[in-house]
């Protein structure tokens, strides 16, 4: 066991924390806190691994969206965003009326 691993258990045995889960939930809170950019880098790894949405993955990294998508064009990775096609969109459109009425 490591040093950490142990000062983490007396942490909790002394009262501190319900848990180790606990302990360490704040732990990385704190490290966010301290060290934003950690928050930015792990809302990039959570959204190219299709974790979260784009949308999602800028307020996690707490930027505007278009402050992400120019983050990952930083790093390569280029968005590019389809229109869905004008007939489908006047269905929903349809739909939508139907309904209201």
């Amino acid at each position: 066991m490591s040093e950490t691993d142990q000062e983490l258990s007396a942490i909790v045995r002394a009262g501190c924390f319900a848990s180790e889960a606990e302990a360490l939930r704040e732990a990385v809170q704190t490290m966010l806190a301290v060290k934003p950019q950690l928050r930015v880098e792990a809302a990039i790894r959570r959204y190219l691994d299709g974790e979260i949405t784009l949308g999602r993955a800028a307020e996690v990294a707490g930027v505007t969206r278009w402050r992400f998508q120019e983050l990952l064009a930083q790093r390569g990775r280029h968005i590019t965003l389809g229109a869905r096609p004008a007939k489908e969109l006047d269905e929903a459109v349809a739909r939508i009326r139907r309904r209201r009425q």
